[in-house]
């Protein structure tokens, strides 16, 4: 074997281990904790791999019942596959994110090769794509989208197979891994109609050539014919129906505000004003829509949201580091740019780079769409726009090519000393970044990944069995932590443990409640201390932020009833980071 081929195989290999190690390293701990949703999909996989259904008893779900929404299904059997070997633990709920993290980068790496038909370079493209921030927290975290932009990613490389091979396998793989993203994802639902849209307005000629059109076209209808019939029980759109700009509840009352300052301007102190034609024009339904529309996404392009800051919900983002490195602002506009200039070369000169290109550019242009069409959050959504990732990392790449051609034709060492400059920029970058998110993002998004009430259930099975537990809700619903850590499966109704949580709705609890034993909700802490049959044997566990509240409740009933119930402290939980939440165990007596 020659010492080249040995130099690439060993490059290939130190590639591969850093792609691996910065997803798998302190797994578990970095982020700090399982939030509510990695804990519910734990959950859903757990009782899928007892009972071959969801919580709510569906067998074989399409889409799985949670407490609040139906969600997609393909990483919770992702889960329960893992849980086959490590058991229903938080490894097992992030593993599968590690998994599709670490090979996406590799099918990024037959992209590459298929596209510049060089190895080195597509085996630097892996290096770029394994230190993207992005791609590295989403493969650290149980989101579905980790999984959805591997299939994306598997899609289009079947797709450049099918038009060199012209095969109809890689054809159905293609639309096989694309249509897979709908069982991911739902930002994908509404995407790839944006996908087939792009890729007709790229290769019509070689669509509309397509042998046996209706065998797959069938086939076709068939991969997505669990997403329809969902679509028609209202399940795979469910959360998209209450989150929609379209229905935002609130533009008729802001509209009418609005009309009203209009009027007042002039008309101070009358009565009966009139709503004048031109107020009419700038403040109606269509206009509200437009504006959170257009608002939502060009914030999607922001350099806060891509280089400074990320996503202000501190689990999707960072809140000082932004998702690309600071030198892809530079090599990305240089790699859109470059296209362009393609793009302006006669049809008959198109490679299959220039094509290939143009229909990222598509992507790019289409890809915030589905979050701009939603209301629910203030600033850019790093998980609904993680579609994004492939065109602006795959521009970055093209970018630092097209620069490194550009010197080789005018002085061959002057591109190897700009590479090396690239790549040490790159490295710097990114272990400034790595830096952070290590030891500070820890520290700082904490509570918002609902540290502690793990450690908060544990403790819970450690009281006495004959003791009611009351889990205060004000912080963070405990339910899905207290049936993921608990493994709990009611001996009766097994296979549909949600119908064991009953509502219940008193004096002083609102809430949830199973087995009269473990209760979760909101109390009213002056209510609940007139009921001694419920404070006679119960523990309550509530967050440091509701604790002054218990107290002046308590407070308040002694002084008005001349009582003098006392709050005694059971435990506390230990806290490990700046910004934590604290939990309480406290009895009255």
């Amino acid at each position: 074997m020659k010492f080249k081929n040995i130099f690439f195989i060993f490059l290939f290999l130190a590639t591969l281990f850093i792609n691996g190690f910065f997803k798998t390293y302190r797994l578990t701990q970095l982020p700090p904790a399982l939030f509510s949703d990695e804990v519910d999909a734990g959950y859903q996989a757990f009782v899928f791999n007892n009972c071959f259904s969801d919580y709510f008893g569906n067998k074989f779900p399409t889409h799985f019942h949670s407490f609040s929404d139906w969600r997609t299904s393909l990483y919770i059997y992702s889960t329960s596959l893992v849980q086959k070997f490590t058991g229903a633990n938080e490894l097992s709920v992030r593993l599968p994110s590690v998994i599709f993290g670490f090979i996406s980068p590799l099918v990024f790496y037959f992209i590459i090769k298929k596209l510049l038909n060089n190895k080195w370079w597509a085996l630097l493209s892996i290096f770029f794509f394994s230190i993207s921030p992005w791609i590295v927290h989403y493969s650290r975290t149980g989101f579905e989208v980790s999984g959805m932009i591997l299939v994306l990613l598997l899609g289009i490389l079947y797709w450049l197979k099918y038009l060199d091979s012209k095969k109809n396998l890689h054809l159905i793989l293609s639309a096989l891994f694309f249509i897979s993203s709908i069982y991911f994802y739902s930002t994908a639902k509404l995407f790839l109609v944006f996908v087939a849209l792009s890729m007709i307005l790229v290769w019509s000629k070689e669509i509309f050539s397509i042998k046996n059109k209706t065998k797959i076209f069938l086939l076709i209808i068939i991969f997505i014919l669990p997403f329809i019939v969902d679509s028609l029980r209202g399940r795979a759109g469910f959360r998209f129906s209450y989150i929609n700009i379209f229905g935002n509840p609130v533009i008729p009352t802001t509209n009418s505000y609005l009309r009203y300052e209009d009027a007042i301007l002039n008309h101070y102190g009358e009565i009966g004003l009139q709503t004048s034609l031109l107020s009419k024009i700038s403040h109606n339904y269509l206009t509200e829509v437009s504006s959170k529309f257009i608002t939502n996404y060009f914030s999607s392009f922001s350099t806060d949201f891509l280089f400074l800051k990320g996503d202000s919900n501190l689990r999707q983002g960072f809140g000082q580091r932004g998702y690309l490195l600071y030198p892809d602002l530079i090599f990305v506009l240089i790699g859109i740019t470059s296209s362009f200039q393609f793009l302006l070369k006669p049809k008959s000169k198109r490679t299959l780079l220039i094509k290939f290109s143009e229909f990222m550019i598509l992507w790019l242009f289409f890809a915030p769409i589905p979050f701009a069409l939603t209301r629910d959050s203030n600033s850019a959504h790093g998980t609904r726009l993680i579609i994004m990732s492939i065109p602006l990392l795959f521009f970055s790449f093209s970018g630092i090519y097209y620069i490194f051609e550009h010197f080789n034709k005018i002085k061959p060492l002057l591109s190897k000393i700009f590479l090396t400059l690239t790549l040490g920029l790159y490295l710097f970058c990114f272990f400034d970044f790595y830096h952070f998110y290590t030891y500070h993002y820890p520290q700082n998004s904490a509570r918002d990944w609902h540290t502690g009430m793990k450690e908060t259930i544990i403790f819970s099975e450690s009281l006495p069995p004959s003791t009611k537990i009351y889990f205060s809700n004000e912080h963070e619903s405990f339910i899905p932590f207290f049936l993921f850590y608990k493994k709990y499966l009611p001996t009766h109704n097994t296979c549909s443990p949600a119908k064991n949580l009953i509502w219940d709705n008193n004096d002083f609890f609102t809430g949830m409640q199973t087995e009269q034993k473990y209760y979760f909700g909101h109390l009213e802490w002056n209510k609940l201390a007139r009921d001694r049959n419920n404070i006679t044997g119960s523990i309550f566990v509530i967050p440091k932020d509701e604790k002054e509240r218990m107290e002046n409740g308590i407070r308040d009933y002694n002084q008005s009833n001349g009582k003098d119930i006392k709050i005694t402290l059971i435990n506390k939980t230990s806290t490990k980071y700046l910004n934590q939440e604290e939990f309480y165990f406290v009895s009255l007596n």
